[in-house]
């Protein structure tokens, strides 16, 4: 089970990388959403990503660094996570975002899960 310790606005905090749904930009700061908490950090959405590299993290927007585990579909130029948000993945970043989420369902043995269109 992989974690990641940062220090928050909150104060420093250690989290599973399971729990965390997704990473988005915000008025120049970075917050982790997970189920029950989100934590604010000021730090670059490429150094955060640099970091959770090799984690199942995807770039899937400028603003969005999400949990592959946690996607339900991609179709259209939409990502569509397992808690029922949708986030835009703009045409640049499509095919390469799809490409990402299928290594990921064949690496970890989840090809239930719809790749996408």
């Amino acid at each position: 089970m992989e974690q990641v310790t940062f220090t928050f606005v909150e104060g420093e905090a250690t989290l599973q990388t399971e729990e965390i749904f997704y990473i988005e930009t915000s008025r120049h700061k970075n917050i982790f959403h997970t189920a029950d908490k989100t934590y604010s950090i000021y730090r670059k959405m490429d150094e955060i990503e640099a970091v959770m590299e090799g984690m199942g993290f995807c770039r899937c927007h400028q603003s969005f660094l999400v949990n592959m585990r946690y996607i339900q579909k991609i179709s259209s130029y939409v990502m569509t996570l397992t808690t029922g948000q949708e986030l835009s993945v703009p045409k640049a970043r499509y095919r390469e975002v799809k490409r990402q989420y299928a290594e990921y369902l064949e690496k970890n043995g989840d090809s239930a899960a719809p790749v996408c269109s």
